[in-house]
């Protein structure tokens, strides 16, 4: 998601081809009133936020693959996948450096998009702006219902769409609004963990149990042994579940809350234009990094202390301790990958080792569902058949190198003879209703 020989620090349009003489918006990344909305032009185009999303979609598919390669229940039903010594050491290295940092990540990055978005198409399309961006979150909203419902259960974009129709609803709440919603996003994971024996009595954790137990099994069948219709009936039985018990609800509302926080964080960036100042914002960035480095260490001490089975068992309040502190040690994690990503993007080197990530950032859609059909396609039954087959180690593994080999040089070539990604190409299509080659 690379070292510098040169320390000169480049400007974004050192970064990217010069535009063509007759655009003046370069500068501001809002196209002039004559260019209908469509594409956001390569010149356009923020180098850095492209960067971040392209190493966004390696740490995704690493944290997803495990979700490909055996069932979300893992474990549930008494089977536990056999892990060598490598596998542990892969599996703590993942949850600590990985897992909950670049899922953020992305949906600051959606917050970010969502007021660069918004703002253009109210230049160049004022009579409607809001009505195109509507649009656009609906199709965004059918494709993750789609890709949900019939290929995988672990799907982020629907997650997308809706908050995106929160951030319509809220963009011109004040800053002071957003800061306590994106409070609430952390806090909520932590009073879930304190309020669980309120929330699910003895019966109810015995019915989840069962519940777990049933879905891992079936998982095996479908996915491990069945054909590929069988799979997709098996994820529409998955989405269901989610939506249709407490605890798949439960699931499904600590998953947004944790989304929630880094876009309304974007949002915020984006609203106040951080984001097209990076040139006079880049000697903050060092003290970014170490304020971050220092929060996540110190919030994800707190939580190691606090956790199930420190030496003081800890009660309600030690559960909430320790489940705020985890999230905002994800929250300082992101912003110490992301300060660090913008500033190595910044530099000569740093700016062409990350270029392969930024080509990859330009189509972000079609690579997060092409993801869905690698990792399916190697684990699933209808596929190359490695269910339950892969620990941490290998799943590591399979995630770089299906990025590396196949994501990085089809996106380049892609990209060589078209505008924009295909699934991007679509979307786009439907959102502004005509071509917008």
């Amino acid at each position: 998601m690379r070292r510098v020989r040169s320390r000169r620090l480049v400007s974004s349009t050192d970064l990217i081809p010069p535009p063509p003489a007759a655009a003046p918006a370069a500068a501001t990344g809002v196209a002039s009133p004559q260019r209908a909305a469509g594409p956001l032009p390569a010149h356009e185009r923020i180098f850095a936020l492209d960067v971040l999303r392209g190493v966004a979609l390696l740490g995704i598919f690493i944290m997803n693959m495990p979700g490909f390669s055996h069932s979300l229940f893992a474990g549930a039903g008494g089977l536990e996948l056999p892990q060598s010594g490598l596998d542990r050491v892969v599996g703590v290295l993942r949850e600590v450096f990985v897992a909950g940092r670049f899922n953020t990540l992305f949906s600051l990055l959606f917050g970010i998009g969502f007021t660069l978005q918004l703002a253009r198409l109210e230049v160049t399309r004022p009579e409607d702006a809001t009505l195109v961006y509507v649009r656009r979150l609906v199709v965004l909203g059918l494709i993750g219902g789609l890709h949900a419902t019939l290929l995988w259960s672990g799907d982020v974009l629907l997650v997308y769409a809706v908050l995106g129709f929160v951030l319509l609803a809220l963009r011109r709440a004040p800053d002071a609004v957003l800061i306590a919603i994106v409070l609430a996003c952390v806090a909520l994971p932590a009073a879930f963990d304190a309020a669980r024996p309120w929330l699910f009595d003895a019966r109810g954790q015995a019915m989840a149990a069962f519940d777990a137990q049933d879905l891992e099994a079936s998982n095996n069948v479908a996915y491990g042994e069945g054909s590929f219709l069988d799979a997709v009936r098996e994820t529409t039985r998955m989405f269901r579940w989610g939506a249709t018990t407490a605890l798949g609800r439960w699931s499904y509302a600590l998953f947004y809350a944790h989304m929630a926080s880094g876009l309304f964080l974007g949002f915020l960036i984006g609203r106040h234009g951080w984001a097209r100042r990076l040139d006079a914002l880049a000697p903050r960035l060092p003290v970014l990094q170490r304020t971050a480095l220092a929060a996540a260490l110190a919030f994800g001490a707190v939580a190691w202390l606090a956790r199930p089975g420190a030496a003081n068992e800890p009660d309600t309040a030690f559960a909430f301790i320790a489940a705020f502190a985890l999230e905002a040690a994800h929250l300082a994690c992101m912003a110490l990958y992301g300060a660090t990503l913008v500033r190595l993007a910044r530099t000569a080197r740093g700016a062409r080792w990350l270029r392969p990530f930024a080509t990859l950032g330009r189509m972000p859609l079609t690579h997060y569902l092409l993801q869905t059909a690698l990792g399916t396609f190697v684990f699933y039954h209808w596929g190359l058949g490695y269910w339950n087959e892969a620990g941490p180690a290998a799943d590591v593994a399979l995630a770089v190198g299906l990025f590396l080999v196949v994501q990085l040089p089809f996106g380049a070539w892609w990209l060589s003879r078209h505008r924009h990604g295909p699934v991007e190409g679509v979307w786009r299509r439907l959102s502004y209703g005509r071509s917008t080659d």
